[in-house]
């Protein structure tokens, strides 16, 4: 007999993207397409070099 239920968590999932000139990140909503290593959109930080998808993970939601 189970008395207490575990609760489901529910991930949200986020890319990472870095920089390859200027080492800036940031943290997006993953979208459908991203993988590790993917070069994305040019850095709007230095606006030389390219973001370069570092880490895709997820976060519980709340």
């Amino acid at each position: 007999m189970r008395l207490f239920k575990k609760k489901e968590e529910v991930l949200d999932p986020y890319t990472v993207e870095q920089c390859n000139s200027c080492n800036n990140t940031s943290k997006r909503v993953f979208k459908e397409g991203d993988y590790v290593f993917k070069i994305a959109d040019k850095c709007t930080s230095c606006g030389s070099g390219q973001m370069v998808i570092s880490k895709i993970f997820g976060e519980v939601s709340k």
